[in-house]
């Protein structure tokens, strides 16, 4: 489930505050229990970058270059956009359950 929605999630966690690549696989692996190699996660931020979801910016900490990925306005969309489709699946799946539910 994790990795289907992983642009999402990646989006969200960006949307709290800027993060490097390190940084973001962290938090995936502390809230999601996942782990993903630096071959899902940094192909992914480029696709993400590519299409205008996230920008990458080069900063310098005490010596290491590292990248820091911030939100677009276009990712703040498309991230608002994803919410709203699961919120809507997850009351659908909710609605069917009820309505196949014996009564008790």
């Amino acid at each position: 489930m994790v990795k289907r929605h992983l642009d999402l999630i990646v989006l969200w966690l960006l949307k709290a505050k800027p993060r490097w690549g390190y940084e973001i696989n962290i938090e995936i692996k502390d809230v999601f229990k996942v782990y993903l190699s630096a071959g899902t996660l940094y192909p992914l931020l480029h696709t993400l970058e590519e299409k205008g979801y996230v920008e990458g910016v080069w900063e310098s900490d005490r010596g290491k270059d590292r990248r820091i990925y911030r939100i677009t306005q276009e990712g703040d969309l498309f991230l608002a956009a994803g919410e709203r489709a699961s919120q809507e699946l997850l009351r659908r799946l909710s609605s069917n359950s009820e309505e196949s539910s014996p009564n008790v």
